[in-house]
């Protein structure tokens, strides 16, 4: 007779989840840019994971946001579903915090808090006609040609859009 699978409890899960922050990458890769070009919710929310695992993991982590995506870093974010039909974002926020997991408006915020650098593309503020002073505090404006200048240098490269 087959043998059930206890589920694991939150905690458990939790537990295993720390034991992952402690690991170490078997090949240091010092450096690692993100760039992303969307603002719907989970495309921002898998990049700033990403980005927060990295630096847990003793990278640098670069994020750049341009395209659609510099609505992310205004102070009126209203994060967006993707597409109709898709549960609405407050629900998926009471989801996420049930399970005892991180929403985007603390990710964002830890982030910054662990020196992630975020960037947010000059040009594209222009295009959507997002003045400086709309821009949440502590965010880097820059221009593409600059981004491109530390991706060069960066050990790995991404794009979420």
């Amino acid at each position: 007779m087959p043998t059930k699978k206890k589920k694991k409890t939150n905690d458990e899960q939790r537990k295993l989840y720390e034991q992952t922050m402690r690991r170490s990458l078997p090949k240091k890769a010092g450096s690692l840019t993100l760039m992303v070009t969307e603002d719907t919710y989970d495309k921002v929310l898998t990049a700033f994971n990403i980005g927060v695992a990295a630096k847990e993991l003793g990278m640098e982590v670069t994020m750049f946001f341009t395209s659609r995506g510099v609505n992310v870093l205004k102070k009126s974010y209203k994060p967006r579903r993707a597409r109709w039909g898709e549960a609405p974002v407050g629900w998926k926020e009471t989801m996420i915090k049930t399970r005892g997991g991180t929403i985007l408006g603390q990710m964002m915020y830890q982030a910054r808090d662990m020196g992630i650098r975020i960037c947010i593309c000059y040009t594209s503020m222009v295009s959507s006609n997002i003045p400086e002073q709309h821009v949440i505090s502590g965010i880097e404006i820059m221009r593409m040609a600059e981004f491109l200048d530390i991706a060069m240098r960066s050990d790995a490269h991404m794009i979420i859009g």
